[in-house]
């Protein structure tokens, strides 16, 4: 029986912050063998790594969100996160969560210039991208073609696309992480759609506390729920649980370097 990598987990998060402790011992005991910490405001890096920083198996990311643009200087991103990289003690293992999000009325130029900015860093320290789209595919296709070939790994987390998007992001070879969307009543297109993502870039996220799979919507979400959510894909795809947990598990050892 393979564990599980929850690879999307917002630890400084209000309802999650608290409970760090009992979460990580939960998760090994159920079968969760790593989970990865989302950086999502670099101001707030250094709390998120207090936090986790004494849990051998939690990775961290570090980067800005697009709906938090507005609270940093451009100028300041790669200050920021090249300062981070160098103290964390190797626990950086992914630039992100960063993106573009045209779903709020959060300028898209500033967002697009902090994005292309993660995207630099990323080539520079040979790091994944960690990247969140929402209403922005044409936008994000144009951005990611133009850096693709500097990137080492870039990762559409929580993917939600387009059967075209997804089919750009299968020809620049990206990885995807599912979530609890899949398993929503509404889901019926992106259900289609994560059929066509190639197994070998597919890894899975709670994005605690967000997205509770059905049938726990309500609760806040944990990394407990993970089973849930593969589960489903398991079943959407037809395929051999055991063997999805040891595929994505390996992908995400692959994408992120962990040996």
């Amino acid at each position: 029986m393979s564990n599980l990598i929850d690879s999307h987990v917002n630890f400084g998060h209000d309802l999650l912050k608290n409970d760090v402790k009992r979460i990580y011992e939960e998760s090994l005991n159920e079968g969760i063998e790593r989970m990865l910490c989302i950086n999502s405001n670099l101001l707030n890096f250094q709390k998120d790594f207090e936090l986790v920083k004494n849990h051998k198996f939690i990775d961290m990311s570090v980067g800005h969100h697009p709906n938090s643009t507005g609270e940093i200087e451009s100028s300041e991103i790669p200050k920021f996160i090249e300062k981070y990289i160098k103290d964390s003690d190797n626990k950086i293992v992914g630039i992100g969560e960063t993106g573009l999000d045209y779903h709020y009325q959060v300028p898209r130029i500033k967002q697009i210039e902090c994005f292309e900015l993660h995207l630099e860093l990323a080539s520079k320290y040979h790091l994944p991208i960690i990247v969140h789209m929402r209403d922005a595919e044409e936008d994000m296709i144009d951005i990611l073609s133009k850096y693709r070939a500097k990137l080492s790994n870039i990762l559409i987390h929580c993917f939600t696309g387009s059967q075209k998007f997804a089919n750009q992001c299968i020809e620049m070879d990206c990885y995807y992480s599912l979530s609890g969307i899949i398993t929503f009543k509404n889901a019926d297109i992106l259900r289609n759609v994560i059929k066509t993502l190639p197994l070998n870039r597919i890894i899975f996220e709670t994005d605690s506390p967000y997205l509770t799979p059905d049938p726990f919507r309500g609760k806040t979400n944990e990394p407990k729920y993970l089973k849930t959510i593969i589960e489903k894909y398991s079943k959407i795809m037809s395929t051999d649980l055991d063997n999805i947990k040891k595929e994505s598990t390996s992908n995400y050892k692959k994408l992120f370097q962990i040996f």
